[in-house]
């Protein structure tokens, strides 16, 4: 497969899902203060009951580990076929998540509601947008 051209905003793009990724990963790891999508990530891990804070772990484990394979990525580090089946378990995980998340979003449909499911729609699409950009190595 054909190396990724080194642009600058792919470079952008990488390290800031890395940071993205690995911040979230921290915060649902750690229970200690919140990203903008921990609390959606939350959410959906309490549709399991008592095992949520293991599925909340589980799934900042996934983003810590994309996280840093994304970061490695940035700086021209490639792991190959590793670093690829992650951020396919992280894209399908993302979809899943946002999905939920949308779905339990539409409660009331007032006009801030609409607002901040768009929004919520629109960061979580820019995010797996970013992430499908991102090119399988070797």
């Amino acid at each position: 497969m054909a190396k990724q051209p080194r642009t600058w905003g792919i470079f952008i793009c990488q390290l800031s899902l890395a940071i993205y990724f690995v911040v979230t990963a921290i915060c649902l790891i750690t229970r200690v203060g919140s990203s903008i999508s921990s609390a959606e990530i939350n959410t959906v891990a309490a549709l399991f009951g008592k095992a949520a804070p293991v599925i909340s772990v589980l799934i900042g484990i996934i983003l810590a580990v994309c996280g840093v394979m994304f970061a490695f990525k940035a700086f021209g580090i490639d792991f190959g076929k590793i670093d690829d089946y992650i951020k396919y378990v992280t894209i399908v995980l993302w979809i899943i998540i946002t999905v939920i998340t949308l779905i339990f979003y539409i409660k009331e449909w007032t006009s801030v509601l609409v607002l901040h499911w768009l929004l919520v729609l629109a960061k979580n699409a820019l995010i797996i947008g970013s992430t499908l950009t991102i090119k399988n190595g070797k």
